[in-house]
C-alpha cells in the first residue's frame, strides 16, 4: 500500500520551521528592512535569487533552502511577498508552505516569465525600478538570460552589498541557532575522537561525527580531517597511526552553520597562537593586523564570516583587506602541517568593545 502524502525523495538542507526560535516575523521584518532600503534607493521592489549553491539569501529572507531549483523571491512594499519555488511544478508547494515564511508560492517553467507576470499584477505600466539580489552569482546562464529579458538593464539596480550589510549584523535569535548550531559541531567532533581512541579507523571516527550532528538535527555536516596530505574529506581518509588525528566538523542547523574541531590527545584550549589571533580581532580589523606572516606553506588561518553560509563576507582567504565591523560573526581556523595536520578553530561575535566566544 502506498502514502500518496509522501515523496520518494531524501531532503537535503532547510526541512523546519522551528517558530519557538525563528518565529515568522523574523523572516518578515528582515524583508520588510529591506524593502526599506530598496524604496530609500527609489525602487519599487526586489526580486531575490538563491540556488543550491548558493542559499544564502532566500534562506535568510524567506527560510526557504533550494535544492535542485532556483529559489526567487519577489517582493514590493506593503504587500504580501511570491516565492517562486518547487522541482517541476506545484508538487513540492505544500511541503515548501510548512517551512517558508512566504505563504504565495508559485512555480514558473520560466522564471523570466514568471517574475514578469507577478510584477504585472503590481498594475505598474512600464516595469518598475528593481533592486536585485543574487542575478550574476546564484542563476546559471540560460536562467540568467530569462531574468535579463523580462527586466531591462536600465529597470534593474543590484542590491547584493546591502543584502550582505544587512545579515552581517546578527539578531539575538540568530546568534542563538549559531551558538547551537557550534554545539552541535564540537559533540560531533569530540564523538570522533572518542570513537578513534577507542580502536575505530579514521574514517569510521569522521562517519561517527556525521551521525552524531545529524541525530542532533542537523540538516547538512560536512566532515574533514588532517592527514601527511594535508586536508582531506571523509571518502579519501587514510589510517595513519604514526600521525595525529585530528578533524573539523561543519554543522548546519535551523539555517546556519557552526564549526568546530577536536585533535586526539589535546585538549580543546591549547592553541596559543589561536588565542592570540582571536585576541587581536574587533571591529575595523584586517588580516594584516593580527595573522602571523606565512613564510611557507606548514602553517595558515582561514578567517571568514559565517551564518547563512559556510564562508561568508568578510573573507580574509579572498579579501584580506575587508574590515571587521561590529554584529560580525567570524570563523577562525588555524591549520598546522606536518606529520599530519592539525586543525583548531574558534568563533567569534564582535561587538564595539571586542571580540567574544559564540558559546
Amino acid at each position: 500500500m502506498s502514502i500518496p502524502t509522501m515523496q520518494p525523495v531524501l531532503r537535503r538542507g532547510r526541512s523546519v520551521l522551528d517558530r519557538r526560535v525563528l518565529p515568522a516575523d523574523e523572516f518578515e521584518g528582515r524583508l520588510e528592512r529591506f524593502l526599506d532600503t530598496a524604496s530609500a534607493a527609489g525602487l519599487d521592489g526586489v526580486i531575490i535569487f538563491g540556488s543550491a549553491h548558493l542559499p544564502e539569501n532566500v534562506v535568510y529572507f524567506a527560510n526557504y533552502m533550494p535544492t535542485t531549483f532556483i529559489g526567487t523571491i519577489v517582493a514590493r512594499p506593503g504587500h504580501p511577498p511570491t516565492l517562486i519555488a518547487g522541482k517541476g511544478g506545484a508538487r513540492d508547494h505544500p511541503y515548501i508552505k510548512t517551512i517558508s515564511s512566504i505563504s504565495d508560492v508559485r512555480f514558473y517553467a520560466d522564471l523570466g516569465e514568471g517574475i514578469a507576470a507577478i510584477v504585472a499584477e503590481w498594475g505598474q505600466q512600464p516595469m518598475p525600478r528593481l533592486g536585485v539580489v543574487g542575478l550574476d552569482v546564484a542563476l546559471p546562464h540560460e536562467m540568467r538570460d530569462s531574468v535579463t529579458a523580462a527586466i531591462p538593464e536600465d529597470r534593474r539596480v543590484p542590491l547584493d552589498a546591502e543584502a550582505i550589510a544587512m545579515r552581517r549584523a546578527k539578531t539575538a535569535r540568530e546568534l542563538l541557532v549559531i551558538r547551537d548550531a557550534t554545539s552541535v559541531a564540537a559533540q560531533a567532533a569530540a564523538a570522533a575522537v572518542t570513537a578513534y581512541e577507542a580502536g575505530a579507523s579514521r574514517r569510521e571516527a569522521l562517519a561517527a561525527a556525521d551521525f552524531l550532528a545529524r541525530s542532533n538535527n542537523a540538516e547538512d555536516c560536512r566532515v574533514i580531517t588532517g592527514s601527511s596530505d594535508g586536508i582531506v574529506a571523509l571518502s579519501e581518509a587514510q589510517d595513519d597511526p604514526s600521525a595525529p588525528f585530528s578533524l573539523l566538523v561543519a554543522v548546519e542547523l535551523l539555517g546556519y552553520w557552526g564549526v568546530a574541531t577536536a585533535t586526539s590527545g589535546a585538549p580543546a584550549d591549547d592553541d596559543e597562537e589561536l588565542r592570540r589571533v582571536a585576541a587581536g580581532i574587533r571591529p575595523g580589523t584586517r588580516a594584516a593586523d593580527v595573522l602571523p606572516r606565512a613564510s611557507d606553506d606548514t602553517e595558515g588561518f582561514l578567517v571568514s564570516g559565517i551564518g547563512c553560509g559556510l564562508s561568508e563576507y568578510p573573507d580574509w582567504t579572498v579579501e584580506p583587506g575587508a574590515e571587521l565591523a561590529a554584529g560580525d560573526v567570524i570563523s577562525v581556523v588555524h591549520w598546522r602541517a606536518g606529520a599530519s595536520t592539525v586543525l583548531s578553530s574558534l568563533t567569534l561575535v564582535l561587538d564595539h568593545a571586542g571580540s567574544r566566544d559564540v558559546t
